[in-house]
């Protein structure tokens, strides 16, 4: 047995089996209209044409808000695709640098080993160059210290 309900001065009983369907396929299409099934005399005409010009409004709001949510939407898929972008660019520019370093790494270590190559030859040469800076010192200078004169034949 339903309920009864007092809705203004007029008692009567609701069918909620028929209107939570109502409600649940209102909420899917988005129409709050009152189906033509239901007799129009449970409210009187002044409350009928209220509740539906409440119902047209609600819509409208609906409406108004699927529009919304909507822009909003596009919004953030724009800005969702702009951020990919933008993280595409970062991660090819990334990768330019890590490109950079590595060849720069690369020099790095073809310069160390240049340097670790001429290194020991530069101090094999000024040591020679000691020694015969010696050698042709040494030979124009006689035991003593004393430059000796050189004779012409």
């Amino acid at each position: 047995m339903e309920p009864p309900y007092h809705a203004g001065s007029i008692l009567m009983k609701v069918n909620t089996l028929q209107g939570k369907k109502m409600v649940e396929s209102g909420l899917q299409s988005g129409d709050f209209s009152l189906p033509q099934s239901w007799p129009s005399c449970l409210l009187p005409p002044a409350d009928l044409e209220s509740l539906q010009q409440k119902v047209a409004g609600v819509q409208r709001e609906l409406e108004d808000f699927k529009k919304e949510v909507l822009k909003a939407i596009h919004y953030l898929e724009d800005a969702f695709c702009e951020m990919n972008g933008e993280l595409v660019q970062q991660g090819e520019q990334a990768a330019r640098v890590k490109q950079r370093l590595r060849e720069e790494e690369d020099r790095g270590i073809v310069r160390n080993k240049v340097l670790t190559f001429l290194l020991p030859r530069e101090k094999q040469l000024r040591e020679h160059c000691k020694q015969l800076e010696r050698m042709l010192l040494g030979s124009g200078r006689d035991a003593l210290g004393a430059p000796r004169k050189i004779q012409a034949n």
